[in-house]
């Protein structure tokens, strides 16, 4: 398949079927982010590392924060005058902010002692903790390196507050455990720093790389924080009511762990245990019991109407870029999340509802 600038573009599949129709315009951009990666990581001389990359790289997700790279690079640029291809900085920092996503994953398994991920073992069980541990910041210092390649000061300035928000987000979230005394601007803000605030980077730092106007930039910031925010409220859902097949990993992991998200205080409240304190690790009965109160109680619709909301805010903060392709794909990705959420978040049927 070739592009009207005579290139390959990604085959169905291989970033991820849902995504591949919104990702188009920026296929050919992604395939070379996702060669740069994989030739990043295998960069080693470590033959045991070189079967822990090949292990990261059979499963490669949905690719969407390279894709945001790179979508929101070339929505900056506005419409195409020549290249069809993003700029070597725009793949690397993509590239670059997947493997920093992936070290956050292994480093969120291992904290949560999670034994599933994308349907496989986590790294920490097929070989150590300790490993794990290693293997992460083995990826931290890889992808700097790829974003010291690009000689752009300003995308350390941003990718380094925007780290730091994420890291600061999930050391709260840790020591909160268990405490349901919490508000919900609290677990919002949690949500913004430890998912939103990597989106948001991503968004930012594609505007850089096409040097566009600091207006552009914090318009292109702006969608990624509220369209992160949305991502990780929808996410906090699924976990209370999707099974694994359809996550890839051990549903109700938050709850196990302990960690208090917006559903489960709203869940909480409406099955009259507001007022209770802490919140422990949950036996599976009381965790589907948990998903049933969630989609039978008004905490179903009012996540709906905050998904709604912040999915809108996203969509209104793009008005400022020229129309272009890649601005489309921007409010596709969006349209996309709040159609997720109402099939989610759908009135539930009669029998779907526990006595």
């Amino acid at each position: 398949m070739t592009n009207r600038c005579g290139e390959n573009v990604c085959r169905p599949g291989e970033v991820g079927s849902r995504f591949t129709p919104l990702f188009r315009p920026v296929a050919c951009d992604l395939r070379a982010a996702q060669q740069r990666l994989a030739a990043t990581l295998a960069d080693t001389r470590q033959p045991s590392m070189h079967a822990i990359v090949e292990f990261l790289l059979e499963a490669p997700g949905k690719r969407l924060r390279p894709a945001l790279v790179l979508l929101s690079a070339r929505a900056a640029a506005g419409p195409p005058q020549g290249s069809c291809r993003a700029g070597r900085s725009a793949v690397d920092v993509a590239a670059a902010v997947e493997i920093i996503h992936m070290a956050s994953l292994i480093h969120d398994d291992l904290v949560d002692d999670a034994t599933l991920r994308h349907h496989r073992p986590c790294v920490h069980v097929r070989w150590s903790k300790r490993t794990a541990v290693w293997v992460a910041d083995y990826l931290c210092a890889k992808a700097f390196q790829l974003i010291a390649d690009g000689a752009d000061p300003r995308l350390f300035t941003l990718l380094g507050s925007q780290l730091s928000e994420m890291c600061q987000g999930e050391i709260q979230q840790v020591a909160g455990r268990g405490d349901l005394q919490f508000s919900e601007s609290y677990c919002l803000t949690l949500a913004e720093k430890k998912t939103a605030a990597l989106f948001r980077a991503c968004c930012g730092a594609g505007a850089l790389t096409a040097r566009s106007t600091p207006a552009v930039c914090r318009a292109l910031q702006a969608f990624g924080r509220h369209y992160g925010i949305a991502f990780q409220v929808l996410d906090d859902c699924r976990d209370l009511v999707s099974d694994q097949e359809g996550l890839g990993k051990m549903p109700g992991q938050d709850l196990r762990a302990g960690d208090v998200t917006l559903p489960l205080l709203y869940t909480l409240g409406c099955s009259g245990l507001s007022d209770r304190r802490t919140v422990g690790p949950l036996p599976a009965g009381d965790l589907e019991g948990i998903g049933a109160v969630f989609l039978s109680s008004s905490a179903r619709a009012r996540m709906a109407d905050l998904v709604a909301f912040q999915v809108g805010r996203a969509r209104q903060a793009l008005a400022l870029l020229t129309d272009s392709d890649f601005k489309d794909s921007l409010h596709r990705l969006a349209d996309d999340l709040a159609v997720a959420a109402s099939h989610l978040l759908a009135e539930p049927r009669k029998q779907d509802v526990a006595p």
